[in-house]
């Protein structure tokens, strides 16, 4: 039998890889694609921030079966559902490759206060700049890696459609964040929303500099985007109401605010309507950098 290192060369194999650790198998699929385009080489030292239930962990683990992989996030352990940070962490360290794995619930910038200069080969951060709180908390973070790691991966969404079908999804995310970015407490997956420029921006700012770049555009069996639209428009099952626009005006006291708001979520649904439901939506490009310090 072959390795699950050599079957995730297998595209057609990824299904079969998913179920037996776990994962889903457009998320394994979609994982892989970045992470080939990564920079990561056979034994690093990986650092990755912002591990949240760790699907990228597992594969980073499966991929590169002769790395040790530091695996930070700030996030309670029953933070998640249906299963919880905790219970997929206790999971994926029962495989046999959770011994290469360490869980660290930290802030990075506190985790990379504790370590030695020169311990990583890499650090990695996939789908998770958008939860910071702030642009200048990203900086802080990336700042934090530099001389931590030789090299730093960032993958991100790149708010570009790359098909039509994703134009939903990009207008989905910036209606979020423009929710978000007026409520200064927030805890949603979308409070920084910064593009590729932005991203880069930043990393020059921190000291790194900008070494490769991919834009990958994901396959239609991948969910993320008819999760995004789809939290838009639940509705409350007695009186109909959009939730969405039930917690703005909790949240938010400019009526202006409101108004733009509906707007956008109007946009949103003009895009989905245009490809004919939700379930036609596709997700946007990824961005994937990779630098060095």
């Amino acid at each position: 039998m072959s390795s699950p290192s050599s079957a995730l060369d297998d595209p057609s194999r990824h299904s079969e890889i998913a179920e037996r650790y776990g994962l889903l198998p457009s998320q394994t699929t979609h994982r892989v694609n970045i992470l080939r385009n990564s920079g990561i080489k056979p034994g690093d030292r990986i650092l990755e921030i912002g591990c949240g239930q760790g699907d990228c962990t597992a594969v980073l683990a499966l991929l590169y079966p002769h790395s040790h992989i530091d695996a930070v996030d700030p996030a309670p352990l029953d933070y998640g559902a249906p299963e919880t940070l905790g219970q997929a962490q206790v999971r994926i360290k029962a495989y046999e490759f959770g011994d290469r794995i360490t869980f660290h619930q930290a802030t990075p910038v506190d985790f990379l206060a504790s370590v030695e200069d020169g311990r990583y080969d890499v650090a990695i951060l996939c789908h998770c700049l958008w939860y910071f709180a702030g642009a200048e908390e990203v900086k802080r973070t990336l700042e934090a890696a530099r001389g931590k790691a030789e090299r730093l991966c960032i993958a991100e969404w790149a708010l570009k459609a790359g098909v039509k079908d994703a134009e939903a999804h990009v207008l989905a995310a910036l209606v979020r964040a423009a929710c978000e970015a007026h409520i200064p407490d927030s805890d949603q997956n979308i409070r920084t929303l910064l593009s590729p420029s932005g991203i880069q921006k930043l990393a020059a700012e921190a000291g790194w500099k900008m070494q490769s770049e991919a834009s990958l555009t994901p396959g239609r069996e991948l969910d993320d985007a008819k999760w995004e639209v789809g939290m838009l428009f639940l509705e409350d099952k007695a009186d109909g109401e959009n939730l969405f626009m039930r917690r703005v005006k909790r949240e938010i006291n400019e009526e202006k605010v409101h108004t733009l708001l509906q707007s956008m979520l109007d946009s949103v649904k003009t895009a989905v309507d245009a490809v004919g439901g939700k379930d036609n939506v596709q997700c946007m490009d990824v961005w994937v950098g990779v630098f060095m310090h």
